[in-house]
């Protein structure tokens, strides 16, 4: 199972488009009956902030997606990927 780690923070102006984006996302891949794990941080929290540490994440919004042994197979750094880029991903890597 991969999973999507979206990092965003209260002011940042595209972080609302991002998270839209993840939503939308997450409804068609429960229709297609994929597995995803989703999971968000806010980088201004303890553990967003060690989280984006972690993977070097410098600005927001940022999407980082692993598999299953946690190896990052894509990163969406400082943007807000669209739907097609992140289903591209998730079937082809």
């Amino acid at each position: 199972m991969k999973t999507l780690k979206l990092f965003w923070k209260s002011k940042c102006p595209n972080c609302p488009n991002a998270k839209k984006v993840v939503e939308q996302l997450t409804k068609k891949v429960q229709d297609k009956n994929h597995l995803l794990k989703i999971i968000e941080y806010d980088v201004e929290s303890v553990d967003g902030l060690a989280e984006a540490s972690f993977y070097e994440i410098v600005s927001t919004p940022s999407i980082i997606i692993v598999d299953e042994k946690d190896n990052e197979i894509a990163s969406f750094r400082g943007k807000v990927p669209t739907i097609a880029e992140l289903e591209n991903v998730l079937v082809n890597k």
